[in-house]
């Protein structure tokens, strides 16, 4: 974090290069389950060695199922900033910010987030963080260690294939 992360083409092109240097972080596969505390389904962001969280640039609800499609694909959980959770779209345990939970998982998959400090105080600390933002010039790429800029919605699927792949 503070060098600016390679920023290279938006498009699945760089894709499996960028997965190859991220799944070396030494992450264990865990499925969904383990990372749950009891039968309320309650998220244990604390515990989670993948993060994939959300933001803003999800647009729209229904888009959570391709988060939670990345995150089981990695054996992760899904995360959010706080406008989602202010929306409705995530409950309270899936905040991550000065306001939710601080985490320090191995990688941190910030999908859409434009970071906010409140949100990047929650999160900073994450082994690996990666951003995949529209805008260049979001301030969740001062603290990511790798950046995308494009469209999160090619990206996602190509990161799913990838993984599935592994």
């Amino acid at each position: 974090p503070g060098t600016p992360p390679d920023r290279g083409p938006g498009g699945p092109e760089g894709l499996a290069a960028l997965w190859r240097q991220v799944s070396g972080t030494g992450c264990d596969r865990l499925p969904g389950a383990a990372l749950s505390r009891g039968g309320g389904g309650d998220v244990d962001l604390a515990r989670a060695e993948i993060i994939v969280s959300c933001g803003r640039g999800l647009g729209k609800p229904d888009n959570i199922a391709l988060l939670r499609e990345l995150a089981s694909a990695l054996g992760g959980v899904v995360a959010c900033s706080r406008p989602l959770c202010d929306l409705g779209w995530l409950p309270a345990e899936h905040l991550v910010g000065m306001s939710g939970k601080t985490v320090s998982p191995k990688v941190y998959l910030a999908c859409g987030i434009s970071g906010a400090p409140q949100h990047i105080a929650g999160m900073k600390d994450a082994r690996r963080i990666i951003a995949i933002n529209k805008d260049g010039s979001a301030p969740i790429f001062g603290v990511a260690h790798y950046g995308v800029v494009g469209d999160l919605f090619q990206i996602v699927p190509a990161m799913i294939a990838e993984a599935r792949k592994s």
